[in-house]
């Protein structure tokens, strides 16, 4: 915007209570800048500020209010970037407020559908496992107990080796029936 000089405060006010564009282009000149580092000190950002003060132009442009000093124009426009500012940063409070609540529900479905996945593996884990023969199938389920091999034999009254050979074949036959066999290995090194 080119900038305008106007020689008195009168002529000032009277193009002004016109919507005169000298009167804009005069106290865009004037006042820009000073406003522009001022928003800048607020929001930290040279776009946002220059969108703020722009913001109070337009405000000025739209006015109804008669003006009767220059320091009522001056006044409107610091007043007018002040409440600018003070409204970026409930915007910006009430969009952080909202992101925060986001990323919690995303992580809270997030967890939901981890326990909804690992359910789901763990019922067909355990179909797979009813489908082995019944020797096979008690050191299996014990295994996934968290028992160790020598308390599998001696619960089942077999040798840890009986149980080694169960474990090894009930692995294999489990890796062919369930849809993802990494897992199976995953669950019983």
């Amino acid at each position: 915007m080119n900038f305008m000089r106007i020689p008195n405060e009168e002529l000032l006010l009277h193009y002004l209570a016109q919507k005169d564009n000298r009167a804009f282009r005069h106290l865009y000149g004037v006042y820009f800048v000073a406003l522009k580092s001022i928003a800048i000190r607020y929001v930290k950002d040279d776009q946002i500020a220059c969108d703020l003060v722009q913001d109070v132009f337009i405000s000025l442009l739209e006015s109804t209010h008669r003006f009767i000093s220059g320091d009522e124009v001056k006044y409107f426009l610091y007043s007018a970037l002040k409440n600018r500012c003070v409204s970026y940063f409930r915007k910006q409070q009430v969009r952080d407020r909202y992101q925060r609540e986001l990323l919690g529900t995303a992580s809270e479905m997030g967890s939901f559908w981890e326990k909804v996945l690992e359910e789901d593996v763990y019922a067909n884990l355990m179909a797979a496992i009813e489908q082995l023969p019944p020797q096979c199938r008690l050191v299996m389920q014990l295994t996934l107990e968290g028992l160790k091999i020598s308390e599998i034999a001696s619960r089942l009254r077999i040798s840890e080796d009986t149980v080694k050979e169960h474990k090894k074949n009930g692995k294999q036959k489990l890796a062919r029936m369930v849809e993802n066999p990494f897992l199976i290995f995953l669950i019983f090194p």
